[in-house]
């Protein structure tokens, strides 16, 4: 396993896929500082095919409403009154964005985010709530990459199992229904460290990656991982390697970074 520093000098495949995954914890350090600019610089430094991110923070700005939006291209937010930390990198890194805001204040918000360099059809937003007390939501949006159309799924699942086991079969169906073949990523922040999403989903047809390489998968908490909280499921794709994120990455979120090297068959 190697820094995603030296995975960056390597000489990629045009079928290689670099995907990450990473709950932001809204911009916060596990110990509550902002930690929000040593992120994005960390980000910038990854060069990612895909980036899925949870927890992503927007304010309000001062100003009129002029423009809102759950899925947009870059551009769409000129006018905006909301300052996302997501849309900082997208704009930062000339990147596509899709956002699905999650938790709605009368001041912030927050929500997932999908992050590509390659062209995004942007396909929507879904809440898939379980109860009141925990807004989510799944993010979906297509990226083209090497001619193929790769579907890109962004979740944030419940803190509680039974929630979490209505959610994965609400996301199965889906898969099923809106995206029943092709290249697919589901990735994000699955709360999941009993590992019942691993045979949920492989009864249709997804792997989850570091499961499938015999690697841990260890995310939370960031400075002493001891739980698989990220996953990061694939159909299409074959996984070639699970990254160990940089270890400056554990000052950063409460979360480590979910990495892979994924191959498009």
């Amino acid at each position: 396993m190697r820094n995603p520093e030296e995975l960056i000098r390597e000489n990629l495949g045009p079928k290689d896929f670099i995907a990450v995954s990473w709950n932001l914890h809204k911009g916060r350090s596990p110990l509550g500082f902002q930690a929000w600019e040593a992120m994005q610089r960390w980000v910038e430094s990854v060069h990612a095919d895909a980036y899925f991110l949870q927890e992503a923070m927007a304010r309000r700005m001062p100003g009129p409403v002029l423009a809102s939006s759950f899925g947009a291209r870059m551009g769409d937010y000129d006018n905006d009154v909301w300052h996302c930390q997501a849309t900082e990198i997208a704009d930062s890194l000339q990147l596509q964005i899709a956002l699905g805001p999650n938790v709605f204040k009368p001041s912030w918000r927050h929500g997932n985010a999908i992050l590509s360099p390659h062209p995004l059809d942007l396909g929507g937003r879904w809440d898939i709530s379980a109860h009141r007390f925990e807004r989510r939501g799944l993010l979906v949006a297509r990226a083209t990459f090497g001619g193929h159309s790769v579907s890109l799924l962004c979740a944030h699942l419940a803190l509680t199992r039974q929630a979490r086991l209505r959610q994965m079969h609400w996301i199965a169906h889906w898969i099923s229904k809106e995206a029943p073949a092709g290249p697919l990523v589901l990735a994000g922040d699955f709360n999941d460290w009993r590992n019942d999403s691993v045979p949920l989903f492989r009864e249709h047809g997804l792997e989850e990656v570091a499961t499938l390489l015999g690697e841990p998968g260890r995310t939370f908490p960031a400075f002493s991982p001891a739980l698989a909280l990220d996953k990061m499921f694939v159909r299409g794709m074959k996984p070639i390697e699970w990254i160990q994120p940089a270890q400056e990455t554990a000052w950063l979120s409460d979360h480590l970074p979910y990495m892979a090297r994924l191959r498009v068959e």
